[in-house]
C-alpha cells in the first residue's frame, strides 16, 4: 500500500467527488464519478451490484481513482476489492452525509439507497500521483 503524504492526506478529506477508472471485459477503460471517502489509508466507494463499474471490479480489480478540484488533483492506482465485511447500509449513509449533509444524507439512505443491493469497496493505493 502506497503512503499518503500528510498533503494529500488533507486533500482527499475534503468533499471532492472521484472518477473511478475500471477496466472493461474487453480491456477499455470505464470511467464514472463516485461519492467516497477514506479509511485507514484505503478508499471506500459504496454502489449497486448492478452497475458496470461493480461487475468490473469483480472480475478484474486494477482501478485508477481520479480525487480532483480541477487542479489540484491526486491519482490513485491501485487495486480494488468487493469488501463484504463492511456494512454497505452504514456506509451509503455516511457517504450521503459527508456529501449532502446530516439531514438529507439519513433521508436519502434511508428512504432510496437502503432498498437497493448495495456493495462497499475498498481500494488499495499502490502508486500516488501528486498535483497539489
Amino acid at each position: 500500500m502506497a503512503k499518503l503524504t500528510p498533503k494529500v492526506s488533507k486533500f482527499l478529506k475534503g468533499k471532492h467527488f472521484g472518477k473511478l477508472a475500471t477496466v472493461m471485459k474487453d480491456g477499455s477503460p470505464h470511467v464514472t464519478p463516485i461519492w467516497y471517502m477514506m479509511d485507514r489509508g484505503k478508499v471506500v466507494i459504496n454502489t449497486t451490484k448492478d452497475r458496470v463499474k461493480y461487475h468490473n471490479i469483480k472480475r478484474d480489480g486494477r482501478v485508477c481513482f481520479l480525487i480532483d478540484d480541477g487542479y489540484p488533483y491526486v491519482i490513485l492506482f491501485g487495486s480494488a476489492r468487493i469488501a463484504k465485511e463492511r456494512d454497505e447500509k452504514k456506509d451509503i449513509e455516511t457517504l450521503a452525509i459527508r456529501y449532502t449533509g446530516l439531514a438529507q444524507g439519513r433521508k436519502s439512505a434511508r428512504e432510496r439507497f437502503w432498498k437497493e443491493p448495495r456493495a462497499s469497496i475498498e481500494i488499495t493505493p499502490e502508486r500516488v500521483v501528486d498535483g497539489l
